[in-house]
This record gives structure tokens, C-alpha cells and sequence, in this order.
């Protein structure tokens, strides 16, 4: 149930963003629905790894990577540009600007639904409450977005993102439910500190 209150945050925030950068109503709408179903891929992942109240060991985190390839594999069969746009969502958002991501892309190679969804998604788990970590504040979430930029984001996607952020006062109570729960879906691995 608090993946998918987190979900649906993270949905709504992508077709917000999506908007503020000028796509279209129904392309934000296959973003927002993507968004959605960015993590459908953890049903195939061990509670006892997402749940984990400490940094995972590398082999933990090789499963959890696999979430991603899960993910696709689900949603395989649904047709269209909508499903083109699920299946590249759950395989791709956790791939990073500077190919420092999963599985080693860099985003200006993918399409840039994937950056927007994947600034909601660390926005979102910054701000949520985890087994391992209590919520981040607002402010320590703005500046851990800013540092982030060059390596998980471009420069432009974090400073559009703050922008809409700081232009939307509704986007806070959205959080709120999310800052109570505990949420698997964010876990620190190494001393990299890398979101997953």
C-alpha cells in the first residue's frame, strides 16, 4: 500500500513536470501513467531486500537492479506508443545523465521521460520515510537535487524541476502521506550513496 501512495505521487509529479516543460496533455498523460508503473518490477524482488534497514551488499543490490528488467518483462504485452513508453520507463529511470546508472546509458540517449520521471522518483524518496532513514526536509532534499547535478541529471532538469517546485505550493501536502510511511524503494548502497 506505501509503494503505491508513493506511486501515485511520483505519477502526479511527472505529468506535472512534463507539463511545466511544455509537453502536450495527452503526452503528459503516458508519462503520468508510466510514472505509475515505474516500479510494477519490485513485485519480483524480496521483501527481505527492499525492506533491508541497512545498506545492501552488492549481490542485494544486483537483484535489486533487476526490478527494472521485471518491470518490462510485466508489461510486455500492452500494446501501442503507451506501451512502449511503460516498458521503456520501468527499464530505464534509474539510468543517469553521466551513464553512472544501472545499467550504464547515459540519459541524453534515452528519451527525456525518463529524467522527468526518474527527478519526481528521487524527489518523492527523499522526502519519504524508509526503513533505513527518516525524511528528508524539504530544503536538505533541494540541495541533495542540486548536487546531483552533471552525474544523475543534466543542469536544466534539476533547475526546472525546483523551479516547478518552488512555483507549486500543492506539491507539499502531496508528501506528506509518504513522509509517515515506510516505504521500500530507496536504499543506500556502498558509500557512493546512490538512490535506487
Amino acid at each position: 500500500m506505501q509503494k503505491l501512495n508513493e506511486s501515485i505521487v511520483v505519477s502526479q509529479l511527472s505529468e506535472l513536470f512534463a507539463l511545466s516543460l511544455g509537453f502536450s496533455y495527452a503526452y503528459a498523460q503516458q508519462i503520468k501513467t508510466a510514472a505509475l508503473f515505474h516500479d510494477v518490477g519490485k513485485i519480483g524482488i524480496p521483501s527481505a531486500i527492499l525492506n533491508k534497514p541497512d545498506r545492501l551488499t552488492q549481490t542485494e543490490y544486483g537483484i535489486v537492479k533487476f526490478h527494472t528488467k521485471i518491470g518490462a518483462h510485466i508489461l510486455a504485452d500492452i500494446p501501442g506508443e503507451l506501451g512502449i513508453v511503460l516498458r521503456t520507463t520501468c527499464e530505464f529511470h534509474h539510468e543517469w545523465f553521466d551513464g553512472g546508472g544501472y545499467w550504464g546509458i547515459p540519459t541524453n540517449k534515452l528519451p527525456l521521460y525518463i529524467p522527468i520521471i526518474s527527478m519526481a522518483d528521487v524527489f518523492v524518496a527523499c522526502c519519504s520515510k524508509r526503513p533505513y532513514k527518516n525524511p528528508w526536509s524539504f530544503e536538505q532534499t533541494l540541495r541533495h537535487l542540486n548536487n546531483l547535478k552533471g552525474t544523475q541529471f543534466s543542469s536544466e532538469i534539476v533547475d526546472a524541476f525546483i523551479y516547478l517546485i518552488n512555483q507549486s505550493p500543492s506539491i507539499l501536502p502531496m508528501l506528506e502521506t509518504n513522509r509517515t510511511l515506510n516505504t521500500p524503494s530507496m536504499h543506500i548502497f556502498g558509500n557512493g550513496g546512490a538512490l535506487l
